[in-house]
């Protein structure tokens, strides 16, 4: 799978695979950073996070898992809160058996605001934060988590992953830009 700069994605439920319109995805590429966007319809948000680099994974939240050069055995894990908090992990040794995770500051910056549907995160990661960055490999996939106050926590996926987990990169998808189009780029 191949997904495009600068066009929406509905991501989907990530253990069956099945259509939803819960989250809608976007992604460019600017002169020296890359930007992600994601419009979340909630109307129920469970996020009791304080810091950065809280495991906001336990909540409401969206990421994007990112190889830069397409190495699918170590990857970046981006996530923002629909609050603003950040968490930013570096993954490695990734096997069927699972993998380590190095929290480290995040190199990011991010923009949360409520919508009448939900909330809108807006991820700006400078490319330079990105070690071996090369824009015809780089992998990546999106998700949104969404924690309901009965404890049950439903997933989304760009490529759903068909289990429980989204650290599955063999689910990462093929990035391609606007070949025809040079400088800043939004969403």
């Amino acid at each position: 799978m191949t997904i495009g700069e600068g066009r929406e994605y509905f991501l989907r439920e990530n253990v069956t695979g099945q259509a939803h319109a819960g989250c809608r995805f976007v992604f460019a590429f600017g002169a020296d950073s890359l930007r992600f966007c994601f419009d979340v319809c909630d109307d129920e948000i469970v996020s009791p996070f304080e810091r950065d680099n809280d495991d906001l994974w336990q909540g409401d939240a969206v990421e994007v898992f990112l190889a830069p050069d397409g190495d699918l055995t170590r990857y970046a894990e981006l996530e923002v809160s629909p609050f603003g908090l950040r968490f930013y992990g570096e993954i490695a040794d990734v096997t069927e058996q699972g993998h380590s995770l190095v929290k480290r500051p995040p190199p990011f910056t991010a923009r949360a605001e409520r919508t009448e549907e939900g909330y809108r995160v807006t991820i700006d990661l400078p490319l330079s934060a990105l070690a071996g960055f090369d824009r015809r490999k780089m992998k990546l996939n999106a998700f949104r988590l969404d924690k309901r106050a009965d404890g049950a926590q439903r997933l989304y996926a760009l490529n759903p992953t068909l289990c429980g987990s989204f650290h599955k990169p063999a689910f990462f998808v093929n990035v391609a830009g606007r070949a025809d189009e040079e400088g800043e780029s939004s969403c």
